[in-house]
């Protein structure tokens, strides 16, 4: 299996893992019913791809995962969309939150 450099493995940086690390397996119950998305942040000429995970049945639960750094949007996205792909439990993306549980006035 091929594994791209651009995802970075920090077991080759030689440190240690914190316990924030491992904190999306201690509350795995509710990441089993969410919805994934992505979130592209362009900051000083680097595209930041960050991985959001949204819990069904409450859209205020939520885990923000800092992925990577890329040189350009369109690898930025592509590699997004992959990552989105392979982490969400439904294959066609069926489960979603209900965006009107934030009840925003646009006023």
């Amino acid at each position: 299996m091929y594994i791209s450099s651009d995802i970075p493995n920090y077991n080759l940086l030689g440190f240690p893992g914190t316990p924030e690390d491992f904190k999306l397996l201690k509350e795995d119950q509710w990441l089993m019913n969410t919805e994934v998305q992505y979130q592209l942040v362009e900051r000083k000429g680097l595209w930041h791809l960050t991985m959001i995970y949204i819990a069904i049945d409450n859209p205020f639960k939520l885990i923000c995962k800092k992925i990577d750094t890329y040189n350009s949007e369109k690898k930025a996205k592509t590699f997004a969309s992959i990552l989105q792909r392979g982490i969400r439990k439904d294959a066609r993306g069926t489960l979603k939150t209900n965006r009107d549980a934030f009840n925003i006035c646009s006023n």
